[in-house]
């Protein structure tokens, strides 16, 4: 099998110079059914026997000679433990071993048993991993090896559902693109089952894993991966069902991370996107060490102390901890969709129309993506915004932080002169200097507002008005006073999901595009919205900033002067992070801003009661 795109990923983000020789190479591992399959063992100089790591990989074990995982590269001597790589039965030195239906945890299970044969191994084993090395930590956990101490996936859920694959009814194209070149073969087996049914029903009762957790685990995510969304149900899942022995020994890692595997943002590097995270970088070695000698080694690391939930507030970017089942608000804030382009929390008014192309859909622009041409993690969709497919909705700068956490849900009603098309939207922080950087995204086809089974398929008529609720993914996030909240919304997020064709007909087949004009309307009778999960209540009409202030001269070096509607007596300066970094407290019409570093700020005048609000740029 070739070297896949994200073997060679994995090797370039563990790369050191040099290359290891393994202490057993390509060793053969019997299986229960008379094949073997292929793995390496890394033991330390000097030890005689030790507890043992795990990795089970479809991407090439002979890729870790090159590097250790977290943080050990070929530093095997400064740690303890023994490594066992195997290479998945069907794949590289297992390719031999292929079956049509591999039992990937009753492989794992044989592996354990072999491991426990050895002279060289005490009597522990812990399993660790990335996305498909994450999710056969679950298949091995469910087979219940009398050896398998505690289990580290990451970035991964290992549940195969309908919605891991049809996001709102419509294909993530791109992802299952990426798996079939990885070696999955998935697309025809997906592409045979669109609609939802007691085949997908199977699939998803028979992945579910969460009741059959017996051990501790460690569940590390990214606010920017595919899986996270699953992540978070699977481990609330993992807090009430799992063996009650262990029900309380299920943590949980979030950072503000990618899935990793397509490009040189990874879980725990800080560069993420156009952004960077320094306080976040590595968190999920330093856990996982804590986690794995806690419990392999007994270390006295007061681990079992640790709370269960430890996450990233992105926009704040602080680390920040809980020990609830879940950290989603049980409270939400509604803004409306108005006339304007604007987000507001009373009653709005008009609609806006927009143009949908299949043949120029509007481009994926980072986000939670896993495709070689598809950047990872939160870039800018400021480019999107001139485009006559997409129209955009924003409150006015926010007078105060304004924290999520859990899904954002998107009710619009929609009009269309075609009989389908598709609702994305992406969800994005306008920062005070005009980045629209992205938090995350979603999308569904009209064709399943009622339902994803064929029965439930049905189509538009021009001139009626159908109702869609567009579910974001999990995310906590905070946006600083100084920011807006902004949603875009299109027809497409190409090339990352389907493009709807939009003729009504069979989908993920060839056939003629039609271009559809598509209405959302807001107002009285139709109130399209956005439910944020929170607790902002300040968030209303006469909290929001409003643009009735004039300055001058802007750009501005020295002096700057203002001019109002009201009679203000606090007027506050906030830089481009959010941050506040002046503030006068009388009714100045002129201000002295010399002292400012260059840049663009907001400014922000309040009378006790309302607020107005201008950007300038100092010079």
């Amino acid at each position: 099998m070739r070297l896949s795109l994200l073997s060679a990923i994995l090797f370039l983000t563990l790369f050191s110079f040099g290359q290891m020789t393994p202490t057993y190479n390509d060793i053969l591992i019997p299986m229960r059914d008379g094949q073997n399959l292929e793995a390496d063992v890394f033991i330390p100089a000097g030890v005689d026997s030790a507890e043992v790591i795990l990795i089970q990989t479809p991407y090439n074990k002979d890729l870790f000679s090159w590097s250790l995982p977290m943080g050990v590269g070929m530093n095997l001597d400064s740690q303890p433990f023994i490594w066992v790589i195997a290479d998945w039965r069907g794949f590289y030195g297992s390719a031999s071993a292929a079956v049509a239906q591999p039992n990937r945890g009753e492989d794992g299970y044989d592996i354990c048993e072999w491991i426990t044969d050895q002279v060289w191994h005490k009597d522990r084993i812990g399993t660790w991993g990335p996305s498909a090395l994450g999710g056969v930590q679950y298949n091995l956990a469910r087979e219940d090896h009398p050896n398998h101490t505690c289990a580290v996936p990451i970035v991964a859920h290992a549940q195969q559902s309908y919605d891991s694959y049809f996001y709102g009814g419509v294909l993530e194209k791109a992802r299952l693109e990426q798996l079939d070149a990885l070696g999955y073969g998935l697309s025809p087996l997906i592409l045979g089952n669109v609609y939802y049914s007691s085949l997908w029903q199977f699939s998803e009762n028979s992945t579910w894993f969460a009741p059959d957790l017996k051990i501790p685990t460690l569940q590390i995510g990214g606010w920017y991966d595919h899986n996270i969304d699953k992540m978070m149900d699977v481990y609330a899942a993992s807090r009430t069902d799992a063996d009650p022995s262990v029900v309380n020994e299920q943590w949980l890692l979030v950072g503000p991370w990618v899935h990793g595997g397509t490009g040189i943002a990874q879980v725990g590097s800080s560069i993420q996107g156009e952004l960077s995270y320094p306080n976040a970088a590595l968190k999920n070695d330093t856990m996982a060490w804590d986690f794995l000698n806690y419990y392999l080694l007994d270390a006295p690391n007061d681990w079992n102390n640790t709370d269960l939930i430890t996450y990233y507030e992105m926009g704040s970017n602080q680390w920040a901890s809980s020990n609830a089942t879940s950290i989603a608000s049980s409270t939400s804030d509604v803004l409306y969709l108005n006339a304007n382009n604007e987000l507001i929390s009373g009653t709005s008014i008009g609609s806006s129309t927009f143009v949908s192309d299949p043949s120029n859909p509007s481009p994926t622009i980072g986000g939670a993506t896993l495709h070689p041409a598809l950047d990872q993690g939160p870039y800018d969709q400021i480019n999107l915004a001139s485009r006559n497919d997409i129209v955009t909705f924003s409150t006015a700068p926010l007078t105060q932080d304004v924290s999520i956490s859990g899904r954002v849900l998107v009710d619009v009603f929609v009009e269309a002169d075609q009989s389908d098309c598709d609702i994305s939207v992406r969800m994005v922080d306008v920062y005070p200097d005009g980045r629209n950087m992205l938090i995350n995204d979603g999308i569904a086809r009209m064709r399943f507002r009622n339902g994803y089974e064929q029965t439930d398929e049905a189509f538009m008529s021009p001139g009626n008005v159908y109702e869609r609720q567009i579910v974001l993914p999990f995310t906590h996030y905070t946006w600083n006073a100084g920011h807006e909240i902004k949603v875009y919304i299109g027809g497409n997020n190409a090339i990352r999901y389907d493009v709807n064709l939009q003729n009504g007909g069979t989908m993920y087949a060839a056939g003629d595009t039609n271009i559809a004009n598509i209405t959302i309307h807001h107002n009285a009778q139709y109130p399209s919205k956005i439910t944020l999960p929170g607790a902002n209540s300040f968030l209303s009409i006469n909290e929001l900033a409003s643009e009735h202030l004039s300055v001058y001269p802007n750009p501005a070096n020295d002096l700057l002067h203002l001019e109002s509607d009201i009679s203000f007596n606090t007027v506050s300066i906030i830089n481009p992070e959010g941050r506040l970094v002046k503030q006068f407290d009388s009714n100045f019409s002129h201000l002295n801003v010399s002292d400012l570093d260059p840049g663009v700020y907001l400014l922000i005048a309040s009378d006790g009661n309302q607020k107005r609000n201008a950007r300038f740029v100092k010079y």
